[in-house]
């Protein structure tokens, strides 16, 4: 299985939106819609694929849709139009990219701008615990390493509009009472957000909430500090909501993965390796991926011999041998993840993307055979439990699951970004550098959308509503824990 991670190009300093002397002229929103068309349509192996016939002629009223708003639209206000191109993909590997920094003029407009509120944490704590009505989800303190951060609701009083206030800074320039973000809920456990980047660069995302504890907003992630019911206590690292956490209970051993960060690909390894006798001990391993944002798939390198087993089974998802579209950002990518022109894989690589110009080409074409897949012998039990936040390397996990005979997968179908895998960021060509694509760089087969995944996510062994579950964990327990 490739591995699936995230590889950014150097894009540079960002331009400032206003023209200066000696920069190139601001573009216009239609000129950045136009880009972002371009370098889909040449780079990403989707459109190939499975933009043509009928779905072709939905493509391209699109288009004209978002034209005619990019035409109405200053730049500055430009991101709704490009977000509305990548988000009709239903791919998650292909986004628009949204820079965190900015110059320094710009950066220092909008500290200026920055709305301050008179907040402490013990008050928030203490509303929130004599309130009568439910707060909303979001409502409580929230945890982002060093910073911590209070959801209120907005100042306004609007309905279902909150902001996140700081209480303790981890950046200079930003201070306690300072407002990090506005939110507003569209849907259960969905909120439209505008952050303010540590370096003071505006970004609008979408906040998504999993297990109750973890608000994710791709990219980045808080965990919450409170309110934190007693069947979510200790689920998350108490510091950074990124970091695996293994937790040893009486009846199973919980591996809790919000993250494949391959940053601490080491620190799961050192963290399976204490808890393994506890796992043959107590024959249940439960491996949380609710919301895992992806990564790197080596990441978790440390549990795949306690999920693979001697026997196994077929998936949809098997068959097929790796391609990759032809461009030159392509070829760019290619010597940038597999090594230097001095590799023959590269080179043969290289070679059948100049020769097949806009064409799709076999990534290896070596008849190497694939190394057995690592199995530990042992009569425990996996359960892997997933929701529609799973994505990405997370997934590759999954499908190691579905094919073993030892572990069972539960809950929601995940978010199925596996049929176009390893992102790469590439420029717009515009001149300014505050949006860029992020578009994936290798597909999983040429048969595409056949056996494919895309806006289907895959489906558990076991489907449940986490939303209707009090205590997830101990629910696993109940239902695979071995009977003593």
């Amino acid at each position: 299985m490739l591995v699936v991670t995230i590889v950014a190009t150097s894009l540079g300093s960002p331009v400032r939106a206003q023209s200066t002397a000696g920069a190139p002229p601001t573009p216009t929103c239609r000129q950045t819609v136009d880009s972002l068309d371009s370098r889909i349509r040449q780079n990403y192996a989707g459109f190939l694929l499975e933009v043509f016939g009928a779905r072709r002629s939905a493509y391209e009223s699109l288009l004209r849709r978002v034209r005619k708003d990019a035409d109405r639209r200053a730049f500055e206000v430009c991101f709704p139009a490009l977000d509305k191109i990548t988000t009709w993909f239903d791919d998650p590997h292909l986004f628009v990219f949204q820079s965190a920094t900015t110059d320094s003029a710009d950066a220092e407009h909008l500290r200026a701008s920055v709305q301050r509120l008179t907040v402490s944490e013990s008050g928030v704590r203490t509303e929130l615990a004599s309130r009568r009505k439910r707060p909303d989800p979001i409502e409580g303190i929230w945890y982002d390493g060093a910073t911590r951060l209070a959801v209120v609701p907005a100042p306004s009083g609007a309905p279902h509009e909150f902001v996140a206030v700081l209480l303790a800074s981890d950046t200079i320039g930003w201070q306690a009472g300072d407002v990090r973000a506005h939110m507003r809920r569209t849907r259960d456990g969905e909120y439209a957000t505008t952050l303010i980047t540590r370096a003071f660069a505006e970004q609008q995302l979408t906040a998504r909430l999993h297990r109750r504890v973890l608000l994710r907003f791709s990219p980045g992630m808080w965990g919450k500090a409170f309110p934190v019911v007693a069947a979510d206590s200790g689920t998350l690292d108490s510091v950074d909501a990124h970091r695996p956490r293994v937790v040893v209970r009486p009846r199973s051993v919980l591996v809790s993965i919000p993250s494949h960060d391959p940053r601490f690909a080491t620190l799961l390894d050192q963290q399976i390796r204490a808890a393994a006798d506890s796992i043959r001990a107590r024959k249940l391993l439960i491996v949380d991926l609710r919301g895992n944002e992806g990564g790197a798939s080596f990441t978790t390198r440390a549990l795949d011999p306690y999920v693979n087993s001697a026997d196994t089974r077929v998936t949809p998802y098997d068959s097929g041998v790796p391609v990759a579209m032809s461009s030159p950002a392509q070829m760019n990518a290619a010597r940038r993840m597999a090594g230097n022109d001095t590799s023959a894989f590269v080179r043969g690589l290289v070679a059948r993307m100049q020769a097949n110009p806009g064409k799709l080409v076999v990534l290896d074409t070596s008849q190497a055979a694939s190394a057995r897949a690592p199995v530990l012998p042992g009569d425990w039990h996996v359960v892997v439990m997933v929701d529609r936040g799973t994505v990405s390397a997370a997934e590759v996990l999954v499908l190691r699951a579905l094919r073993s005979t030892r572990a069972t997968v539960v809950g929601d179908r995940t978010a199925g970004a596996l049929d176009y895998q390893s992102v790469q960021i590439i420029s717009l060509g515009t001149g300014n550098r505050r949006w860029a694509l992020g578009y994936p760089t290798i597909t999983a087969h040429a048969d595409l959308p056949r056996r494919g995944m895309r806006g289907k996510g895959i489906p558990p062994t076991v489907r449940v509503n986490w939303d209707e579950i009090a205590d997830p964990i101990a629910e696993m327990e109940c239902r695979f824990a071995p009977t003593r």
